[in-house]
């Protein structure tokens, strides 16, 4: 008697496994991508608001406390940061903060930097 045959071959055993791992580093890529768009983001809303917070601060208190405020509404992960304070030429006070973004993947060369700007009348 013979043997019935099923439809499958024995050469295509395996063959979702290998299209699997030809997808993964792609499937990898693109979650990185992701992450570090998602941190450029945080970084810039973190960045916005620091600078806000230490502009207005130093409107009603003076530039040190501006700079204390600014620099206590920065993130602990960011650490690449300046915070600079201007006075304008219709007596108020410019924040200026400039962070770079930091990297998921070092040696990358994605050297992007965030500069945000607020100005704030005295008083």
């Amino acid at each position: 008697m013979r043997a019935i045959r099923t439809g499958r071959r024995g050469g295509d055993r395996g063959a979702a496994a290998v299209e699997y791992l030809a997808f993964f580093p792609l499937f990898l890529v693109v979650l990185l991508v992701c992450l570090e768009a998602y941190v450029s983001l945080v970084t810039v809303e973190r960045i916005d608001g620091a600078t806000r917070t230490g502009a207005r601060v130093a409107s009603m208190s003076g530039v040190a406390s501006g700079r204390a405020a600014a620099r206590g509404s920065m993130p602990g992960w960011l650490n690449r940061y300046t915070i600079r304070f201007e006075t304008t030429q219709a007596g108020g006070v410019r924040c200026v903060v400039r962070a770079k973004v930091p990297l998921l993947w070092p040696g990358i060369p994605f050297d992007v930097a965030v500069i945000r700007r607020v100005e704030m009348p005295m008083g």
